[in-house]
């Protein structure tokens, strides 16, 4: 290869010289390696490459005026690339296993105390007008009667103890049963009562 000729220092020449080194390499005869090579030359007063290597030797020691340089080929790095796109989402995964019992919890508070249970009232027989009247604090919550034939009476509803018809909207502590008292057979009244 022909010498370079450089007007400038020494140290620019020299300078110079390695970083047009890599456009060079190839019509010098010289293997290029990849970009994280270190390449060691020598460097004569005129400017010539010589002795050039891959590595951190010359192929032959610098001899004379001549000075041993060394550089590497890598450039700066590059901008970052784009975001890539979303991947599809995974098939779903199996069935985990059964985890363990938990512990057992706390007792719970109490529940509210439970009614009383209702009760059956019966009226006394009657060829006309029977009542039942259901025990103090308890209402009839419902009635009826009980007839020896199959004649329906005039009437059975909730009401007063007195018979009378209970006020609307208020509980019943009675049933009573009116029937015609023509008729021959007996009627007995009934309440359902409960608190």
């Amino acid at each position: 290869m022909g010498r370079i000729g450089w007007r400038h220092s020494r140290t620019t020449m020299i300078a110079g010289t390695a970083l047009l080194f890599g456009a060079l390499l190839m019509t010098a005869g010289v293997a290029v390696g990849n970009g994280t090579d270190t390449y060691t030359a020598c460097v004569t007063p005129g400017g010539e490459l010589t002795s050039v290597a891959i590595g951190d030797s010359p192929t032959k020691a610098c001899k004379g005026n001549s000075v041993q340089i060394s550089w590497n080929a890598e450039g700066s790095s590059g901008a970052d690339g784009a975001d890539g796109a979303d991947g599809t989402d995974g098939a779903e995964g199996a069935e985990g296993v059964e985890g363990p019992a938990g512990e057992k919890g706390d007792k719970g508070d109490p529940g509210p105390a439970s009614g009383a249970a209702s009760q059956v009232v019966w009226g006394a027989d009657s060829s006309a007008l029977s009542t039942a009247v259901c025990p103090t604090g308890t209402f009839a919550m419902g009635g009826g009667f009980f007839m020896t034939n199959d004649s329906p009476p005039f009437a059975s509803f909730p009401s007063t103890a007195s018979a009378g018809v209970a006020p609307e909207g208020s509980p019943a502590p009675a049933w009573s049963v009116i029937k015609n008292p023509s008729d021959s057979v007996l009627v007995t009244a009934y309440a359902i009562c409960a608190p």
